[in-house]
């Protein structure tokens, strides 16, 4: 929260490490956002990347703050990551309303489309997916939304319980 209450961000995990390291990014924001039109065209990229990164932008923004700020193309790849995950989001949170099968659909879209998340892209896409590749028996989707998970959540103790129904998701996903 900022010091007038406003909720800035929420810890990606909830480890002491997550904290830390997003109190270290909120304070570089608020810090950043004291400068208000002071700042310099680097301090403005970097408070858009620090907000990019905080989940701070609405999705329909992230475009236009992007093109008012010169971004290297490490920072457009993240950009464009950013919007998938706003899309993803958006997706989600549609699920109650469109249900299971259609929210699925959406994902799967989206995946197939050939445009990529960013890494901080919630577990629940990957999830959906291979739920998604199981039910259809699509081995290489399945495949890949297991190595997603594995990558993202391989060594956290929490998830190995999960692990084991993930397996046999994407086994279900190879047999025919």
């Amino acid at each position: 929260m900022d010091a007038d209450g406003n909720v800035l961000t929420k810890p990606a995990q909830r480890t002491v490490a997550a904290f830390a390291e997003t109190h270290a990014s909120t304070k570089a924001l608020a810090a950043l956002k004291a400068k208000g039109d002071k700042a310099t065209p680097a301090e403005r990229r970097e408070l858009f990347l620090a907000e990019l990164k905080l989940g701070l932008i609405k999705a329909a923004d992230i475009q236009a703050r992007a093109d008012a700020v010169a971004l290297t193309d490490a920072d457009k790849a993240l950009v464009a990551g950013k919007m998938v995950d706003a899309e993803i989001a958006e997706a989600m949170a549609a699920a109650r309303t469109a249900g299971p099968e259609k929210t699925a659909e959406a994902l799967v879209a989206i995946h197939k489309s050939g445009r990529k998340p960013s890494a901080d892209v919630a577990p629940t896409y990957w999830i959906q997916l291979l739920n998604h590749a199981a039910k259809h028996k699509d081995g290489a989707l399945a495949d890949e939304a297991y190595a997603a998970l594995e990558s993202k959540l391989g060594k956290e103790k929490n998830a190995q319980r999960a692990f084991d129904g993930w397996k046999k998701l994407r086994d279900d996903a190879h047999a025919r």
